[in-house]
This record gives C-alpha cells, sequence and structure tokens, in this order.
C-alpha cells in the first residue's frame, strides 16, 4: 500500500503492547516496566521503521504491563479502543494476537467487523497478519484462526495450571500472601513471620471483643489513639470493618487457608465464595497470634451479618462506593430499604473529623445526577453544532491548504526537470559546465524552499485536525435521559461529593473545557 504525503500526514498508529503478571520484572533493580515491554516497544518501532507505509505517521501507544489478556477489561486496551471508536486512529499494531487478547471470539469480532467498520488497519507482525492483505477479512485464514483458538485454550490451561499451583503450595502449608499481623520472612517468600507490633493490636483487638466492645468502639480507640490501620493509605483510619475482618479471620490461630473464593469464571474479576469443605486448611502453619479457645470465644459473640458487595453475587446500590463525604473523603454509607439514604459514619470513627451528620437521600441524588447528566448532554448538543460550522470552514481552509501543497510539489518536480535537462544540454555541449552548475544551484534552493514551505504547510494542516472528544460520545446519547442505571453512573462518573447542608459535588471522569464544574444543592 503507497499512501501520498497528504494522507500520512494525517496517518496515526497505534501500537499495543501488553505483558502478564506471570512474566513481570518490574521493581527488580529499580525497574519502572518490564523487560518484555521495553522488547516489545523496540520490535514494533523497528518494524515501523522498515515499512514505508508509516513514514511521517504520528505514532502512540497504548500499554497494559501485568495484565491477563482472557478478558478486555485492561485500561491500556479500553482507551485503545475508546480512540478506535472516535476515529483517532488509523492503524493498530501488535506483536501477534495474543498480545491484543487470548479470547478468540472476542478477537475475532474485532479483527473480522469491529475494525473493517471503523475504517482501521490491522496488524500482527509475528503472526504475519495484515488486515490489508485480507480485505474480505481473515474468516478463511485458517492460520489466523487456529492461532486465536490456541492462545484461548493456551490462557485457560495456564490460569488453571496456576490455580492448581497456589493450591499445592497451599496445601503444603505455604503462605501466598500476608496480612495484617504478619510479615515475609526475608529469607523465604513463602514463610510469614510475626509483625509484634500489628500483632499487638490483634491481641488487643480479640481481647476486647471478647470482654463485649463492639467494632465501632474499637475502631474510634483506636483512631483517637491514632495507631495506623491495616490500610496503606498513611491517612485511612480505622472503619467498624476492618475490625470485623480481623475478628473473622481463622488464620491468627496459625493455620493457613486458600481457596476461600474463586472467580466466576476465567479472566473475570468478579468473585464467588466457595463451601468450606473445599477450602484447604493446614493448621499450625504459621505462629499463632491469638488461640483457638480466644477465637471460637469471640466468633460465638459475634453477630454475623452477611456483607453486600460483589464477591456475595448480589447486585450493589446505583451509587455503590460512588458517594463521598466531602469533608473526610471516605465512602458515605447507603442504608435504608424502601428508602435508601446515604449518611457518613466518620464522626463515630473519629471525633476529631468535624464531619457531616444529615441524611442525603438516594432519590433526591438520582434527581440532581439524572438532571445534571442532561445539562451536559444538552451542552455537548450545543457544542458538536459549533464545532460541525467551524469544520466547514476548517475543510474548505484545509482544502485550500492541500492544493497549495500539491501546486508546490509539481514545481518541485519541473525544477527537477530543469536539471536533468541542464545535464543533457552539459553533455550535449550546449552549456558550459559552469552554467550547469549554476542552474543547479538555483534549483535546488529554489527546491528546498518551496519544501520548507509545504512542511509549514503540512503542519498547518495537523494543527487544523479535529479529534472527536470520547465525552461527546459519551454525554449524547443521554440528552433526554429519564432513568438511571448503575450502568449509567459507571460509564459517567467518578464520585459524588456531599457537603455540609446538602451540597453535592459531581466528578465526571471526563476531563474537558466544555464540561460544567457540577456542584449542587439538594
Amino acid at each position: 500500500m503507497i499512501m501520498s504525503d497528504t494522507l500520512q500526514a494525517n496517518y496515526v498508529v497505534a501500537l499495543y503492547i501488553r505483558l502478564s503478571e506471570a512474566d513481570r520484572n518490574v521493581g527488580i533493580n529499580g525497574k519502572d516496566e518490564s523487560e518484555s515491554i521495553t522488547g516489545q516497544r523496540n520490535f514494533l518501532h523497528d518494524f515501523i521503521s522498515h515499512k514505508s507505509d508509516f513514514e511521517d505517521a504520528k505514532i502512540i501507544e497504548f500499554c497494559d504491563d501485568g495484565k491477563s489478556g482472557t478478558n478486555f477489561s485492561r485500561s491500556g486496551i479500553k482507551q485503545l479502543l475508546d480512540a478506535a471508536k472516535s476515529r483517532s486512529i488509523n492503524c493498530i499494531i501488535v506483536k501477534d494476537l495474543s498480545r491484543f487478547g487470548r479470547n478468540y471470539i472476542e478477537v475475532g469480532d474485532y479483527i473480522e467487523q469491529i475494525f473493517p467498520f471503523l475504517g482501521i488497519r490491522f496488524i500482527a507482525v509475528n503472526d504475519n497478519y495484515d488486515s490489508i492483505d485480507h480485505p474480505y477479512g481473515s474468516a478463511g485464514l485458517l492460520d489466523v484462526s487456529f492461532k486465536n483458538v490456541i492462545y484461548d485454550l493456551y490462557s485457560k490451561e495456564l490460569s488453571q495450571k496456576t490455580i492448581l499451583a497456589h493450591r499445592q503450595l497451599a496445601d503444603k502449608g505455604y503462605c501466598l500472601s500476608s496480612f495484617y499481623g504478619y510479615e515475609r520472612s526475608l529469607n523465604n517468600k513463602h514463610e510469614l513471620i510475626v509483625n509484634e507490633t500489628a500483632a499487638a493490636y490483634v491481641r488487643e483487638i480479640f481481647k476486647r471483643a471478647n470482654n463485649g466492645e463492639i467494632a465501632i468502639e474499637i475502631a474510634r480507640d483506636f483512631n483517637l489513639r491514632k495507631i495506623p490501620s491495616p490500610s496503606k493509605k498513611e491517612t485511612s483510619m480505622w472503619r467498624s470493618s476492618m475490625i470485623s475482618t480481623i475478628l473473622r479471620d481463622e488464620r491468627y490461630t496459625g493455620c493457613v487457608i486458600y481457596g476461600k473464593t474463586k472467580s466466576a469464571k476465567i479472566g473475570s474479576k468478579q468473585k464467588v465464595k466457595v463451601d468450606r469443605a473445599e477450602w484447604s486448611i493446614v493448621q499450625n502453619a504459621i505462629p499463632t497470634i491469638i488461640s483457638m479457645e480466644l477465637f471460637q470465644s469471640v466468633q460465638a459473640k459475634l453477630k454475623y451479618t452477611p456483607r453486600n458487595t460483589i464477591s456475595t453475587g448480589n447486585k450493589p446500590h446505583i451509587f455503590y462506593e460512588k458517594v463521598k463525604c466531602g469533608h473526610c473523603n471516605y465512602t458515605m454509607r447507603c442504608e435504608g430499604k424502601k428508602s435508601k439514604y446515604y449518611h457518613c459514619v466518620t464522626y463515630r470513627l473519629n471525633s476529631n473529623i468535624d464531619c457531616q451528620i444529615e441524611r442525603i437521600s438516594e432519590n433526591a441524588l438520582i434527581d440532581t445526577v439524572l438532571a445534571s447528566i442532561r445539562q451536559q448532554a444538552q451542552l455537548f448538543r450545543k457544542a458538536v453544532k459549533t464545532e460541525q460550522c467551524r469544520k466547514e470552514k476548517v475543510g474548505k481552509k484545509r482544502q485550500i491548504m492541500l492544493k497549495n501543497i500539491a501546486d508546490l510539489e509539481s514545481v518541485i518536480g519541473m525544477k527537477t526537470q530543469e536539471k536533468m535537462q541542464a545535464f543533457e544540454d552539459m553533455v550535449s555541449e550546449r552549456i558550459t559546465q559552469a552554467a550547469y552548475r549554476s542552474k543547479c544551484e538555483s534549483c535546488d534552493t529554489y527546491i528546498c524552499n518551496t519544501k520548507t514551505k509545504i512542511s509549514a504547510l503540512k503542519e498547518q494542516c495537523k494543527q487544523e485536525e479535529t479529534v472527536q472528544n470520547p465525552a461527546v460520545n459519551a454525554f449524547l446519547p443521554y440528552t433526554n435521559l429519564r432513568t438511571l442505571t448503575r450502568d449509567i453512573v459507571d460509564e459517567l462518573i467518578d464520585n459524588i461529593y456531599v457537603y455540609s447542608g446538602n451540597r453535592v459535588e459531581i466528578i465526571w471522569k471526563y476531563n474537558d473545557s466544555f464540561m460544567l464544574d457540577e456542584t449542587t444543592m439538594l
């Protein structure tokens, strides 16, 4: 495929690079990224450098370091697909099909239908696949189809082997991860030793719970004493849920437990609970922090309340983990059966933090968010009309510039012909060598100046390019939105902050100059 200089000036090539978690070596000897990521990048750039098709094309990169290819729930691939859907890229290049994905059905959908529909060229270098050579799709290419199936089966087999290997380690009493109260031994990564500082707090928690104190009382006291919480965040407080989690963790009696949950399906992040009979439990595998007698005594006193999380299979509420207290930034608790409401419980955990105690109705929040989404959508609709008018003017301007570029390139061709004619005249002795050199110098100077003008015009063309804003595509379908769903909230909103006086601030997922700074009074 030979592309003109005009086409190349607007051509965008996206490189996609992925490495699985199992092959990562980030953090070793100060590395910021895995060696294989760097190797894939160099490989793809070398491939491009030997392809005249991509001369002067803009190269952008999307990367997932340490991500599974069994699904498309990866930040890098999501950004790549968003760019593809907004038609801001022309070509996607990967090292091989398995880098793009290992689910052969999804990969096939993109190669066979989505990318051709979007007019995007797709290249898998090691698989010797270039969609431009197969205008009718790759369905008839048995080699590509079988490779997709093999990659998918290999990934599933690898996942099963990893799960089996972890279970075998657990059955031998080896620890797969550390937890509060323990730390890994420097001599053996599968051996845990007691962290005496944290262990002392664990013993205190069990002792106080056995004496009848409830979780929120212990959490409040720990916060007043400024005891560091198990959370890795420096500003994190102790919460009653943390205390309850510790009190129900049987591993403090010295046992290793594996297999309490499992993935709903291979490649899925959703977890489902497993019956205790199927767990791997090895007694006396690690040093004990509390006795089995104390643990059982505490369990008898605890009032069990099932947690409403995705892992239990229950459907989360519409603003799950989205509504935050504007004063302490912690997630507000959702309560109520018929009429749900949100409230901050931080004031009950730490009296030093001045948080509001009013309740915020979920229905009121829904009405506010719906109105804000419609307002943003209407604003974008007006912006699109304005942009369309601007595009028409820019289009006419670009056409003039492209015509000027073509005219200047024709002049370069004419000057090159003049040099060739001068050479023939010198050979036939119609002009002297001095006259030939003078003519060449004159033509070369003119050609050099003309190329400078062409470069300047091409740069102007690039500056006049318009890329479809992903926020526009996200909001426009909701101009007349009447019903709010969890999926819409996830798509559009990062967080909702609630302040005193029921003042609400919506933080959108899209950062755009057209978008309103949404602060509303309920």
